[in-house]
């Protein structure tokens, strides 16, 4: 059992009152509902399951006649233990958690896709499903793909109904003739049945015989099956209750989103009848909806490869969609093979001999058929049975899958039937490739084919230089969105009449004036000796000859991930091991593509072959084939292995959600309320993603002192639900009238408290809750609160900490959960706590003494505020005339050491102009530079705000963006440490692009659990500007110019980080002007550039001869010496002196400018208004105790000192409440706890 910490409005799951955090772990109501003691129930809780311990809570609530909404939690376990126990009846075992997941769905009424490998259950739970509804008297109807399945769904279905001793009437069609047929007829004309299973082609040809039916209950095995025919999506529906006109109105209002994306894309506005008719159509539906009761849906598919306009129906009526699975999922040990005496023949011989049956070998598509044939009569010669598959010839895969064929050869041609239709994972082991997956175009162009003329642009592009780049660039944009964006049929019209030289007319005709004009530009390049050259070195390409023409071959690296694909599958336990070999064929070949891979998977490790490891490899690969076939089976149920956990993961944006949802195919997307859910296979979970937006809770402030309960020695905070503004962004937690906002008066207003609600109900449906909020203590409080509000839906939760979202950071941290750090929660509280106390009191003083309710003041911001008001001084008081003298070698010197002395200033200037400059030079040497460290928060502000010219408040956001769409790691650290992942990134670029020796690996930092920014692959932003606009990365938000800037910034630093020092030449001169001299420092030359090739944070001045130098112009101007403080400048100060945080930096700065104590010039310097002035002698003058620095400082140590277990939270808060009572003489009389 754990303290008391905080104290909860509204979450009790019985009365909906207030409630502490210990009752909620212990997942009770609170202590008004069920006054029996924590120990009790802690005891009650150990020794009972937990649908045990729920009932018992409830008999003590009805017992003691204070039952309210309790039921409701005990209800749906209850209903779920019903459906288990005919699980346990029919079957011998209870549900598996995906099961389970998907029967709390079915309960509560929900339609949902089911999007899981073969072998979790998703048959016989659609069977069980259907027993249920129809034990409850409900009617249900099962489709599937073949009447083979209709047989033996229809045979299962008798067995298991008998076995529950259910009287249910099942009519099952499985082509059926005679007398049979007969009688299903006049059985199915009188609706005598409770269950109905047919094919989906049944449905589409006696669609007229059932549509008068309303089922209850639909179960789609296999949609892709379904879907052949598309009408049947509104069949299906019809039959669920849905009218054809509310059908035909959603199909209606999916047009009309299409079109309103059309505008938004080109930043158009959209049209008013537009926006009037998508109204009037989501009126009609949801007023359907809300008035009428329709079946639930259930639609299950192990590919997910749904295609077609109508399929979102599913999302207009039934809040769902269908989702895909991910084709890069892979666990795959990818090696490549160079051959050295023997010929490419001969190693695939010896490769195959090797690893045996169940092998895919692919040759390269420029090589064609013909040599497939050959390589198939050489393996079969060698005593290898071999079959070839191709688009004539199928009848090998029978054979193959039979075991009468050890291998299959094909092409590898990304939608070759071997290369994407082939998911056998009990059967298929490895691949081997006879040759580098490859493009082969040959350098001209005979007609301008849109496709064509992209495919050598993209792969010349490389090669190019100034304005030839550009258009490149422009015109590779411009053919990639004329290939996604026209329809089939506008762009069939297009490539015919480019082929036949036919002029179109319209928008059609300017898209083809336009792709003519990209040939013949590329037409021209290719005449080019100086291009094809270029080409020629290219490192990733080959250009090769022959019969005079000259051809370039590039690597296929999506067809290598395909193919390398069918070796490693998602099944009922994990994802399959598989093993590729690449047999080199041109070293340039592998070497492309070895790196494009790795664009597009991160999983993909190459290795050369290694016959220990490969022995090793495929002892792993049998191993899973076994386990496959026992899923396939039916024998893992004996095992007792669990083959797929269900889980929710919880983040904070959106944009977190969506972008980690994407690692792991598309998404299937549920919408609960208003709040879209994720759901994805990741191998190991059904995984469901959410955001919660960010806090969902803060402090009252009505109740206690300031939101924060007091008695004796304890502080207990009040938490409520967080309320904002969609209008003013004003975040206020307190309960009003009329739901309006307290500061513009809008009815615009979000309560948390919704998508708490949501985050509850999908709480129940899992086994765990992952809470994956950001790796610092503010994260660590959001998640602690999450998980609190959850606890007596789902008493599993674990924290799951990740530093960077990319796909190989989130399933290592799936893999090391851990439980939430109450040290980090209590010194999170401690600072909330402390700066509510701290800002209500001053401020309240501030609104009093100035008579200004918009006031405010905090501990860290008034030191701050101080600092910016001295350098103003500062500033002022250093103002003097400075003289600007330029010599004849354009150098100009600054003279600010000159005493006027009641002379003015022109007749200095005129005296100075007269002059010569005779320079001196005092020392030179050749200096070591070292990189600097990689960026942290600090120093990572402090460039971005001088480079980007924005403030810290922009530069965060920037810089959140990019952490949330997995582009760099996470930018609230105080850290410069790389870890060993980060250090492999920057071998990768930097050896790919300069050379091995120009690689220093560098720590920087001991372990430690941040790291610096950096960014999560070896990529600079040309090439991700590129990969973006190609689809080769896909971000779910659209990226600025600052974007890219801000990442150019983070990349170059992080490399420069871990390359070689530099060398420059430092010289020190003494130039004399008459009486008066100068003496001038700093780099003349770059004598070697190491890690300056990419981040050269000098500035070089002119280097100068030992002699005089003519004075051609000076200049005069009053200026202050000591300059205002930028942002940056402050980034720094907090740094150096121990105040603020990486995650508090930018908002101590935003408070400054939002309060108007501060402003910014034109040119970016921080100057005190009358305002801020008047604000800071007021608190320094009566409360400096509580705001000077050094306390400041001192409070963030204590903060420190929680975090790591030295001292407890509640001491200082007792600490921080005594100098607030005694500094600010507030009179507060503690409550009883």
């Amino acid at each position: 059992m754990t303290e008391r910490h905080a104290l909860f409005k509204e979450l009790c799951p019985n009365c909906g009152g207030e409630i502490d955090d210990t009752r909620l772990l212990l997942m009770a109501p609170c202590e008004k509902c069920l006054p029996v003691s924590n120990k009790e129930l802690y005891s009650k809780m150990s020794s009972m399951d937990p649908l045990e311990y729920k009932k018992y809570l409830l008999k003590e609530l009805e017992s003691g006649g204070l039952l309210k909404n309790y039921r409701q939690v005990v209800e749906l376990d209850e209903r779920i233990s019903e459906i288990n126990l005919m699980f346990r009846k029919v079957l011998g075992s209870n549900m598996w958690s995906a099961q389970r997941t998907w029967a709390k769905r079915l309960i509560q009424g929900k339609s949902f896709a089911i999007l899981a490998p073969t072998g979790v259950g998703k048959t016989v739970f659609g069977i069980m499903a259907a027993l249920y509804i129809a034990s409850r008297g409900g009617r249900s109807y099962i489709i599937l793909p073949t009447t083979l399945l209709v047989s033996q769904v229809h045979k299962k279905l008798q067995k298991f109904s008998e076995k529950l001793g259910l009287n249910v009437k099942i009519l099952g069609y499985s082509g059926t003739r005679g007398s049979a047929r007969k009688d299903f007829g006049e059985a199915l004309e009188k609706g005598e049945f409770n269950i109905l299973i047919t094919t989906s082609q049944f449905l589409a040809r006696n669609y007229d015989k059932i549509k008068n039916f309303n089922f209850d209950f639909i179960f789609v095995d296999d949609v892709d099956a379904l879907l052949k025919s598309s009408k049947n999506i509104d069949r299906v529906l019809v039959l669920l209750g849905f009218p054809e006109d509310v059908v035909n109105a959603a199909l209606r209002l999916i047009y009309i989103k299409r079109s309103m994306a059309y505008y938004i894309s080109r930043k158009l506005e959209i049209p008013s009848e537009i926006l009037n008719e998508r109204k009037e159509l989501e009126d009609k539906i949801k007023a359907f909806l809300s008035n009428n009761n329709t079946g639930l849906l259930i639609v299950s598919t192990a590919t997910g490869k749904v295609r077609g306009i109508r399929v979102k129906l599913f999302r207009e009526l039934l809040g769902f969609e269908v989702g895909s699975r991910a084709e890069f999922l892979r666990n795959i040990a990818d090696m490549y093979y160079e051959p050295r005496e023997e010929s490419l023949e001969d190693a695939v011989v010896k490769i195959v001999s090797k690893l045996g049956k169940g092998g895919l070998v692919f040759v390269p598509v420029d090589k064609g058929v013909e040599y497939a044939e050959y390589l198939t009569k050489i393996l079969n010669e060698r005593g290898i049975a071999a079959g070839l598959i191709h688009a004539r010839e199928k009848e090998p895969l029978q054979e193959f899958l039979e075991g009468r064929l050890d291998v299959l050869v094909g092409i590898a041609i990304y939608y070759g039937l071997l290369v994407r239709g082939l998911d056998y994972p009990e059967i298929i082991r490895y691949a081997v490739f006879a040759g580098v997956p490859r493009f082969k175009f040959a350098l001209e162009i005979s007609e301008p084919n849109p496709i064509r003329v992209l495919q050598l642009l993209i792969n010349i592009r490389d090669t190019l230089k100034g304005n030839d780049l550009d258009l490149a660039e422009k015109y590779i944009v411009f053919i990639r969105r004329v290939l996604t964006e026209l329809d089939k049929a506008k762009l069939l019209r297009l490539m015919e009449a480019l082929k036949e030289g036919e002029t179109l007319s319209g928008s059609l005709g300017r898209i083809q004036e336009r792709i003519i004009e990209v040939a013949n530009f590329l037409k021209n390049l290719l005449a080019r000796e100086d291009v094809i050259k270029e080409i020629e070195k290219l490192p990733n390409v080959s250009v090769i000859r022959e019969n005079g023409r000259l051809y370039i071959l590039v690597p296929d690296a999506m067809t290598y991930l395909q193919a390398s694909g069918r070796t490693s599958r998602m099944y009922a336990g994990g994802i399959s091991k598989g093993l590729s070999v690449v047999i080199v064929d041109d070293k340039k070949l592998i070497n492309g593509l070895i790196r494009q891979t790795k664009w597009y998977s991160e999983d993909v490790e190459w290795q050369p072959w290694n016959e220990k490891v490969v022995e090793e490899v495929i002892e792993e690969v049998n191993r899973d084939r076994e386990k496959i076939r026992k899923v396939l089976r039916g024998e893992i149920k004996e095992a007792g292995i669990e083959p797929l956990r269900t889980a929710l993961l919880i983040v904070e944006s959106p944009n977190k959600a969506r972008t980690i949802s994407n690692f792991f195919g598309k998404p299937t997307v549920r919408k609960i309320g208003k709040y879209p859910v994720y759901e994805v296979g990741t191998g190991d979970y059904l995984l469901n993603i959410i955001a919660s937006g960010g806090h969902v809770y803060d402090l009252v402030t009505r109740e206690g002192f300031h939101g924060v309960k007091v008695s004796g020695n304890y502080f207990i905070p009040i938490y409520t639900t967080l309320k904002r503004c969609l209008e003013c962004g004003e975040q206020f937690t307190d309960e009003i009238q009329d739901r309006t906002c307290p500061n513009c008066g809008s009815t615009n207003v979000v309560d948390s408290k919704s998508i708490i609600d949501t985050i509850r109900e999908l709480a129940r449906e899992v086994d765990l809750v992952l809470i994956g909020t950001d790796p610092d203590t503010e994260g660590e409080k959001i998640g602690w609160d999450i998980a609190i509000t959850i606890y007596p839906y789902s008493g599993k939760v674990k924290r799951m900490e990740f530093h960077e979202v990319t796909k190989r950071a989130i399933t290592q941290a799936m893999k090391t959960l851990r439980d939430l750090d109450n040290r980090l929660v209590e010194a999170q509280l401690v600072r909330r706590i402390e700066d509510r106390w701290i800002g209500f009191e001053l401020s309240k003083k501030l609104w009093d003494a100035f008579g200004q309710r918009t006031l405010s003041a905090g501990r860290v911001q008034t030191p701050l505020l101080g600092w910016i008001i001295e350098r103003y001084y500062e500033h002022l008081k250093s103002r003097r005339t400075v003289f600007f003298v330029t010599l004849s070698n354009g150098y100009v010197v600054t003279l600010d050491n000159i005493e006027v002395k009641g002379r003015k200033s022109r007749e200095v200037a005129y005296e100075l102009r007269s002059q010569k400059a005779v320079v001196k030079r005092i020392s030179s040497e050749i200096v070591t530079l070292n990189p600097p460290p990689p960026f942290s928060t600090d120093t990572m502000l402090r460039e971005a705000v001088r480079v980007l010219r924005i403030g810290v408040d922009g530069v965060m956001r920037i810089a959140q963006d990019l952490f949330e769409l997995g582009l760099i790691t996470y930018h609230r650290t105080d850290s410069t440490r790389v870890s060993p992942a980060g250090r492999n990134i920057a071998r990768e670029y930097i050896v790919d692009k300069f050379s091995e020796d120009m690689f220093v690996p560098r720590e920087w930092m001991k372990e430690g659990a941040h790291e610096c920014i950096r960014p999560t692959r070896p990529i600079d932003s040309n090439q991700l500007m590129s990969m973006i606009r190609e689809g080769i990365i896909r971000v779910i938000r659209p990226l600025t110019r600052r974007h890219f800037m801000l990442y150019d910034l983070i990349f170059r630093r992080f490399m420069a980080s871990q390359m070689i020092p530099g060398e420059a030449l430092h010289e020190k001169y003494l130039i004399q002007i008459g009486e008066y001299s100068k003496e001038v420092k700093g780099y003349t030359e770059i004598v070697k550039k190491g890690f300056m090739v990419i981040y050269q944070y000098i500035d070089l001045m002119p280097k100068f001869e030992e002699r005089e130098y003519d004075i051609i112009n000076v200049q005069t101007r009053r200026i202050a010496t000591v300059p205002l403080y930028t942002q940056a400048d402050l980034i720094k100060l907090m740094k150096e002196r121990g105040i603020g945080r990486p995650s508090t930096y930018a908002k101590i700065i935003r408070t400054l400018l939002e309060r108007r104590y501060v402003i910014e010039s034109k040119r970016k310097k921080l100057i005190p208004t009358q305002r801020g002035i008047s604000v800071y002698n007021y608190l320094t003058e009566r409360y400096k105790n509580l705001v000077s620095e050094n306390r400041t400082r001192v409070v963030e140590a204590r903060m420190k000192e929680i975090e790591e277990g030295r001292i407890s939270y509640q001491e200082v808060l007792r600490e921080f409440f005594d100098e607030i009572v005694r500094y600010v003489t507030t009179t507060y009389a503690p409550s009883k706890m």
